[in-house]
């Protein structure tokens, strides 16, 4: 396994010719103060090191920060000349430090999701109330089509505040109370208390919209309730890689279980995990994964003649296949536009960053939220729930779902 891994690695760094042209698009730089190490450059150059010292049996050197706060948004890979990916060179690093003996590399926020998630099912331990949402909806059983919303949109309500108690707690006890968690996940129970409930509120008015805009395109589902697993981001994300090997198998069972054969996803990163990369780890993967966006066929949209931009998620189109429905979509109803950097330059909103680095986050958030709102737009349109959150400074930034909802004719 290691060594497979370093062969990797070697391949992917072995290609780089130093000429920094990853440093212009990649969205942590910036933020960090342009520190090399939390650039995309930086972390081919340690991807490098730590290839050598694993090699040679050197102890590998505390640098787990330049690896765990890269975004994955895969933007300096359309920007290479040489067709290197500090994304993928991060992931791979992430993998050689999870796979490692030596737990100094190890982030304690990483390792807490991760033992959180395979004792409940949940990052945080809140599977049973993420469904909450649904209460007194009616959903079609024996329908070929689940509604899974992988968790996400309920999530994000506790991890605003769980970033709240951080910075009170400061980095060196936030760091101790998340290893406590990690080794005993039970203790999470405390932390998931925490919660912004007016986000929770609009959260789970965009997932009533999404139902809404379903069912008005004539589209019969069923949805697994308080059984809905989260799917496992983080899991892969944070390169633990065996784990989310056995945690994807028990949420495709928990899915097929379902009777159903197609899954309407409702966010990019569940989108993309279930579709791109579940294949690769399951055995015989045949269920269709969709997004609701895929099935939606609503009246004429009422026409406000605002003027919206849109935020482009990374999993949508800074990977392949590119999926652009949700701008097809907003164009068709509104006049549309998008910032400055966009398609294959187009910045992440910092987001993925926001449990392990949330300082590097907010900054990276407010570059890209600028940028959207430079353009001049009524409002700034997301097509993801962390999107939304993290865009989400004044009050001009929407959901498209809600969107959509608000001005179906009445």
């Amino acid at each position: 396994m290691t060594e497979n891994l370093l062969e990797q690695l070697e391949k992917e760094v072995g290609n780089c010719i130093n000429c920094g042209f990853c440093e212009t698009v990649c969205p942590t730089l910036d933020p960090s103060g342009f520190s090399l190490w939390k650039g995309a450059r930086g972390r081919v150059i340690m991807g490098r090191t730590l290839l050598e010292d694993k090699k040679n049996g050197i102890p590998v050197p505390v640098l787990s920060d330049s690896f765990y706060s890269c975004l994955d948004c895969h933007a300096c890979l359309y920007v290479c000349p040489a067709g290197v990916n500090a994304g993928k060179v991060s992931q791979l690093s992430r993998e050689l430090i999870t796979t490692s003996s030596d737990r100094r590399n190890e982030n304690p926020y990483a390792r807490m999701i991760v033992e959180v998630t395979a004792k409940y099912g949940n990052p945080l331990g809140v599977k049973e109330r993420s469904a909450d949402w649904a209460e007194g909806i009616g959903f079609d059983k024996n329908a070929d089509y689940l509604l899974y919303t992988g968790n996400m949109f309920q999530l994000m309500p506790y991890t605003k505040n769980l970033n709240s108690a951080r910075k009170s707690m400061g980095k060196a006890l936030s760091n101790f109370m998340a290893s406590r968690v990690a080794n005993h996940p039970s203790l999470i129970r405390l932390l998931s208390r925490m919660r912004d409930r007016k986000m929770e509120q609009k959260n789970f008015e965009t997932l009533r919209n999404i139902v809404k805009l379903l069912r008005i395109s004539g589209i019969r589902f069923s949805y697994l309730g308080e059984k809905e697993p989260y799917p496992g981001t983080f899991i892969y994300d944070l390169g633990y890689i065996e784990k989310f090997s056995k945690y994807a198998n028990y949420v495709h069972s928990v899915l097929k279980g379902s009777g159903a054969k197609k899954i309407i996803t409702v966010d990019p990163h569940t989108y993309d995990l279930l579709k791109n990369t579940f294949p690769k780890f399951i055995a015989n993967f045949d269920l269709e994964i969709l997004y609701y966006l895929d099935l939606i066929n609503i009246p004429t949209i009422q026409d406000r003649k605002e003027k919206v931009v849109y935020h482009e998620p990374c999993h949508f189109v800074l990977r392949d296949p590119k999926y652009s429905r949700p701008f097809q979509v907003l164009s068709s109803t509104a006049d549309t536009a998008l910032a400055k950097r966009s398609g294959n330059r187009s910045r992440c909103c910092g987001g993925p960053d926001e449990l392990t680095f949330p300082e590097l986050s907010e900054k990276a958030s407010q570059i890209r939220y600028d940028e959207l709102k430079s353009t001049g737009a009524d409002l700034i349109i997301t097509a993801c729930p962390i999107c939304n959150v993290n865009l989400s400074k004044e009050n001009i930034t929407m959901e498209i779902a809600d969107y959509l909802a608000a001005r179906l004719p009445s």
